[in-house]
């Protein structure tokens, strides 16, 4: 009967240990994952193959939501994807520099400052004060919208599935040990 209590004690010490786990894991796991997609006005100036009927889109991925009151700040994307109606530039392709936002009280996003460059092309997107531009450009062309900014939205966040089957590998673990002692116990 001692040895059946020890191991009631143990199973509840385990227990205990796991809930504890899951109430503190979440928040020490990295931030949720956030892409955020631009849409532009169409191109007023244009020359080579672009039309007025093109217009830059974005598609920004950052390791987790851009803060509340943040000024214009650079940010280091996971992954991105820019095109301009005439080419698409990627993060396979080049690596990211220079992408600055800022936000406002509800974190989403009032100034910008975006390029990427690939070889003799590059495709922009800013708007800071006294400065509002969309470009594409290739050795082939330009093309430019100044005074009209498009539009930011958030996508929807994508949970760390990692995070969760470990937590679960954990819950699991603490089971079967549970099991095996009150197995022992009773024998």
């Amino acid at each position: 009967m001692k040895t059946l209590i020890l191991a009631a004690i143990r199973c509840s010490l385990i227990f205990t240990a796991v809930t504890a786990l899951s109430i503190a894991y979440p928040a020490s796991v990295q931030a949720v994952p956030t892409t955020y997609q631009y849409t532009g006005n169409h191109f007023t100036d244009v020359s080579g193959p672009y039309t007025t009927s093109m217009f830059v889109t974005a598609m920004v991925t950052l390791a987790s939501p851009l803060g509340a009151n943040m000024p214009l700040t650079e940010v280091i994307p996971t992954a991105f994807t820019f095109s301009d109606g005439v080419q698409t530039i990627s993060s396979p392709q080049v690596a990211a520099h220079g992408f600055r936002f800022a936000t406002n009280g509800s974190g989403e996003i009032i100034f910008w400052d975006l390029e990427v460059d690939f070889a003799s092309s590059s495709i922009l997107t800013r708007d800071v004060p006294a400065n509002v531009v969309d470009l594409g450009h290739t050795a082939d062309g330009l093309a430019r919208n100044t005074d009209m900014p498009g539009e930011w939205s958030q996508g929807i966040a994508t949970p760390d599935a990692g995070s969760t089957l470990s937590l679960m590998t954990l819950t699991l673990m603490a089971l079967g040990v549970a099991a095996r002692l009150f197995k022992r116990a009773a024998t």
